[in-house]
């Protein structure tokens, strides 16, 4: 027996799969020779990025809801926001088709004033609750009413009796709890003290009447009533008389003017503020008087809220809307310093580094909670900065590369702060940012082979 022919072979080979630590070291090479792939997973460090940018939006959001319940068990246990009334005057008057026996009733008849001038004067106050705090406020506040004569004839008046004696003034607040003094002049004569509450269901719930024995006559009605309130954060008045003067002053240097009617005049300084108010009778909606309820007793007010610019929760909710745009913008620069000194950094690097920027927001809304805002951003960016500095010089092993991104980190925190502080001209700031930003990139890779950085070496 002859040996068995040796078998012949063949020109195809089989497939070998690569061996798992060889796969490895091609795909390093891959990522360190390439630029293409290392862009790759730089934006897979970025998307990454979103969820805990996604969940220090979340942070901000629960201590801001803290400090608002904190706040709302400051003023619900305290005081609310006041809205004033004018003084309006009421007259008993007998119905005239049930004027005989034991059952007659009666009904209201209201009057509101010809002229009405209101003087505010408001002692602002700090109040906290653990670290939160609320502006709390004391107004001293002058009512001055003329009514016209109540017996003069009108149209829709009632034809009945009027009980002069059984005359009162109701002053309506929001929120009578507030009310720490009242007084009333009628005529150049002192009144009976007011009481608490309305003596009548036509008006709004709250506040307090003053009892008035009104003589018929001709002659109008002068009231001056002086009064002092608390409250928080917000001062109302309701302009219903035929012509309405007003004037408020504080020594608070942020407010913000609200309601129907903005002032005629102001002067704000940070010192304070001195704001006038002049309202016309045809820019109310209620008539000059009427018999039984009124709706829309409050429904146009003019006053002032007294701001805190310097709100760390909404700042810091700003911030952290650039936080992408941060990421990208470092993540940039890195890429740059990568291709233009080829030191080619890891997507663990861009990871780490775009972590620590993530943590600038958590830094800055802790110390803010503690620190004045600006403060508490110039430490937040400054350990940051410092410590991206120190981990790049670590990699790179070069001064001068560490050196270019703390620079770029250090404008990028200065352009953030400029943006937070001009909150109008944010949006056309960053669109300047972003031009720039590319522009430069644009330039200091205008003469690099993009074609030959994807080759690997001795290719």
């Amino acid at each position: 027996m002859g040996d068995a022919p040796a078998p012949q072979e063949t020109g195809h080979h089989e497939a070998r799969p690569r061996p798992p630590q060889e796969l490895r070291q091609t795909l390093g090479l891959s990522m360190k020779n390439s630029a293409v792939v290392r862009m790759i997973f730089i934006a897979a460090v970025a998307l990454a990025l979103l969820a805990p940018i996604h969940l220090v939006k979340n942070l901000i959001q629960e201590r801001k809801d803290r400090r608002d319940a904190a706040v709302l068990e400051i003023t619900v246990n305290l005081v609310t926001p006041k809205t004033i009334d004018v003084p309006i005057l009421s007259v008993q008057v007998v119905d005239p088709d049930h004027a005989d026996g034991p059952g007659s009733r009666t009904v209201h008849m209201h009057v509101l004033p010809r002229s009405l001038s209101f003087r505010s004067e408001i002692e602002p106050e700090i109040r906290y609750r653990g670290i939160f705090r609320v502006v709390l406020y004391t107004a001293k506040i002058v009512l001055e009413a003329e009514f016209p004569p109540v017996e003069a004839s009108g149209p829709g008046e009632p034809g009945g009796a009027f009980r002069w004696d059984e005359a009162f003034l109701s002053v309506c607040v929001s929120d009578a709890k507030g009310i720490r003094s009242a007084s009333a002049v009628v005529d150049g004569k002192p009144a009976l003290a007011p009481e608490g509450g309305l003596h009548t269901a036509d008006l709004e719930p709250g506040g307090f009447s003053i009892p008035v024995n009104l003589p018929p006559g001709e002659a109008p009605v002068r009231v001056t009533i002086e009064m002092k309130v608390s409250g928080s954060d917000e001062l109302r008045f309701v302009p219903l008389g035929k012509t309405t003067n007003g004037e408020m002053k504080c020594l608070w240097g942020d407010p913000s003017f609200l309601g129907d009617f903005l002032p005629e005049k102001r002067e704000i300084s940070a010192g304070g503020f001195h704001a006038s108010w002049d309202v016309l009778s045809w820019n109310r909606t209620l008539p000059p008087r009427w018999t039984g309820r009124q709706a829309g007793l409050m429904g146009q007010i003019l006053g002032v809220k007294l701001l805190q610019v310097v709100d760390e929760y909404r700042k810091s909710s700003r911030a952290v809307k650039y936080a992408i745009l941060f990421v990208a913008l470092t993540f940039l620069s890195f890429f740059v310093v990568d291709v233009l000194r080829r030191s080619p950094f890891h997507p663990v690097h861009y990871t780490l580094v775009g972590l620590a920027l993530v943590l600038f927001f958590v830094l800055l809304l802790s110390l803010s909670e503690y620190l004045a805002f600006n403060l508490s951003y110039a430490l937040s960016s400054g350990a940051i900065v410092l410590l991206i500095a120190l981990y790049t010089r670590a990699i790179s092993r070069r001064w001068g590369v560490a050196a270019a991104i703390a620079a770029v980190l250090a404008g990028l925190y200065a352009f953030l702060l400029v943006l937070l502080q001009l909150e109008d001209y944010a949006l056309l700031l960053g669109s300047l940012l972003l031009f720039v930003s590319l522009a430069v990139v644009m330039y200091l890779t205008r003469r690099i082979d993009w074609f030959a950085l994807g080759k690997e070496d001795g290719a």
